[in-house]
C-alpha cells in the first residue's frame, strides 16, 4: 500500500500556504483549494519520469534568488531541492510561437501527476523552469490551472498583452484558453496546478 513521503506532504503543505496568497486571483485560489482537497487522498501508481533534460540545469540558478529565509516562498524552493531527485521531468514539443529553442530551453516537473513523484491522473501539482530569455510555445488544455511565480516572468492569455503577475503572485488560466509564457534575463521558476 502507498504512503506518502513525509518530505512530499511538507512540499504539498508549504504549496497550498502559496496557492493561497491573496496576490492571486480569486479564480486561482478557488481552484487550488479543489486541487489541494483532492491531494488530502494519497494515490501513485508507481510509474516515474525520470529522464534528465537540459534545461534541468536551470534549477539552482532559478530557485538561488529566493531559497534564503522562512518565507513560503524560500520554504517551497528548498523542498524543491530536496524532491529533485523524485521529480518526473517532461516537455512539451509542439506549440506555435516558442522560441527557437524552446524545447531545449525549458522542462516541466511533475512533483504529483502522471510521472511525478506522486503518479496519478486526477490532479497534476508541478512546475515550469525555463532558461533565460526563452519563450514557451501557445497552448491551451481542457483542465483549468493556476501559476503561482518564484521567479519574474511575463505571461500571455489569448490575443492580450504581456504581464508579470510578480514574485509570489500569480494567474488563473481557464479551460481551453490560449496562453504562453516567456522568461528574461534570469532563469523562470513557477509552480501550477490542474484538477483533471
Amino acid at each position: 500500500m502507498y504512503a506518502r513521503q513525509k518530505t512530499l506532504q511538507n512540499f504539498i503543505n508549504v504549496a497550498h500556504v502559496l496557492f493561497q496568497n491573496q496576490a492571486l486571483p480569486q479564480a486561482a485560489r478557488e481552484l487550488s483549494c479543489k486541487v489541494f482537497r483532492r491531494l488530502a487522498t494519497e494515490s501513485d501508481d508507481g510509474k516515474r519520469n525520470l529522464t534528465i533534460y537540459p534545461a534541468c540545469t536551470y534549477l539552482d540558478r532559478a530557485l538561488a534568488s529566493v531559497s534564503a529565509g522562512d518565507t513560503p516562498l524560500a520554504c517551497a524552493a528548498r523542498s524543491v531541492k530536496e524532491l529533485e531527485p523524485f521529480i518526473g521531468w517532461q516537455r512539451r514539443t509542439t506549440g506555435l510561437n516558442g522560441s527557437e529553442n524552446y524545447v531545449e530551453d525549458h522542462v516541466n516537473g511533475m512533483i504529483v501527476g502522471p510521472g511525478g513523484m506522486e503518479s496519478r491522473y486526477d490532479v497534476q501539482l508541478g512546475f515550469s523552469l525555463m532558461a533565460p530569455n526563452t519563450r514557451y510555445s501557445d497552448h491551451q488544455h481542457v483542465p483549468e490551472e493556476a501559476y503561482v511565480l518564484l521567479t519574474a516572468g511575463d505571461f500571455k492569455q489569448e490575443n492580450g498583452d504581456w504581464f508579470d503577475p510578480g514574485i509570489g503572485g500569480g494567474l488563473y488560466n481557464r479551460s481551453n484558453i490560449s496562453h504562453a509564457m516567456r522568461t528574461r534575463d534570469l532563469p523562470f521558476f513557477a509552480f501550477w496546478c490542474l484538477l483533471i
